[in-house]
């Protein structure tokens, strides 16, 4: 019994301290893009996304949006916003979910990378 909970509270520290980890790691390579000319270019193109904006954008425009995004999107998050503009192209319902997860997420790190753009639907 002693030996089980010994595992238990070894696994959980490990598991705590790789997300914690994976955590610093990614909001360092955020900090990096945004502070890197390569960011500034990104929120420059997302800008028409804003929910003050995004109005006056139609839905295929959106989608070209975040295609020209992925391309400058660091890898970490390349594959969500790849998912989303597949989904813009073809919304088949069996892809429903994963592409409503890459939307969050490609909300989420833009409004983390341009603090001046507001997706909606993202903060708090």
């Amino acid at each position: 019994m002693r030996k089980g909970i010994v595992t238990a509270i070894v696994t959980v520290t490990s598991a705590t301290l790789a997300l914690t980890g994976f955590l610093l790691t990614r909001d360092s390579e955020e900090e990096a893009f945004r502070k890197s000319a390569e960011g500034t270019a990104f929120c420059r193109e997302a800008a028409p996304l804003d929910l003050r904006k995004t109005e006056e954008l139609t839905p295929h425009k959106r989608q070209h949006v975040i295609e020209d995004l992925g391309e400058r999107a660091p890898e970490g998050v390349a594959p969500d916003f790849e998912r989303l503009s597949a989904w813009y192209e073809h919304a088949e319902p069996e892809h429903e979910e994963a592409a409503r997860k890459s939307s969050y997420a490609v909300g989420e790190f833009i409004e983390r990378v341009c603090p001046d753009i507001n997706i909606g639907g993202i903060r708090s």
